[in-house]
């Protein structure tokens, strides 16, 4: 196949799964989910030591897993979600040209509080919003095209037509039926991490929904309201790209 692989690049906590299960429900895809995230984590050339004593696994190394989606990209048509944290130290010309990419964002009063509730150490560089505002200027310098970017509220919200909307962008058929399902529950399909209490919200859903949680606000946090000073100027850049509809 000759189409380039379909990419949604987001940053934690930011609906991006469940927008991932919309797409296994198209049926038209064969989807996977973060696999650079074993690399950032669990490689031998792991940036990250959160998983302490974890075994390093080089089947994870970041050109053996790029190589291995470029080889998928050819037989089948593959849709990737992924967080440019994970792996933006690695982009180059040869990857900026295997991705069709796309963009998620979402406001960091929202993500980072659940965020913080599952990884109370969170630290900045796990936040990923400046890898993915840089990764979206790479895009644009090397596409001279601005990249489709979503709004998470907006998945919510105008569900249909930010999907539509996206659907049109990237040119492939847009499927309403895909935009409800039934509760993943159990499916480790929802998640690589060991932890699968990360898409609790999702393993209830029957679409795109918002949730009501008491996590800390932003402002109750010294610690939330430095990551989203950090955070902000970088959502705020890429939101004025959006799409409207």
């Amino acid at each position: 196949m000759s189409e380039k692989i379909l990419a949604l690049w987001s940053t934690p906590r930011a609906r991006s799964t469940a927008f991932m299960w919309m797409m296994i429900q198209r049926g038209d895809f064969t989807v996977e989910q973060e696999p650079f995230g074993r690399s950032a984590y669990c490689s031998e050339e792991r940036i990250f030591d959160r998983l302490g004593d974890v075994k390093l696994n080089a089947e994870y190394n970041y050109q053996r897993v790029f190589q291995k989606l470029k080889l998928q990209g050819e037989n089948e048509r593959l849709f990737v979600k992924d967080f440019p944290y994970y792996f933006f130290h690695v982009v180059n010309e040869e990857f900026l040209n295997t991705f069709q990419h796309t963009f998620l964002i979402r406001n960091p009063a929202q993500a980072l509080p659940s965020y913080h509730h599952k990884m109370p150490d969170l630290e900045y560089e796990e936040c990923g919003y400046k890898e993915l505002f840089e990764l979206f200027q790479k895009v644009l310098t090397v596409t001279g095209k601005v990249p489709l970017i979503l709004d998470a509220e907006d998945l919510v919200n105008s569900t249909k037509e930010a999907i539509h909307a996206y659907c049109s962008s990237v040119n492939i058929p847009f499927k309403p039926e895909a935009l409800k399902w039934s509760p993943p529950k159990g499916s480790n399909k929802v998640g690589w991490w060991g932890d699968k209490s990360w898409n609790d919200d999702l393993r209830i859903s029957r679409g795109f929904q918002a949730t009501q949680q008491n996590y800390l606000k932003v402002h109750e946090s010294e610690k939330l309201t430095f990551l989203y000073n950090l955070c902000m100027p970088y959502y705020e850049k890429l939101r004025k790209y959006c799409i409207r509809f």
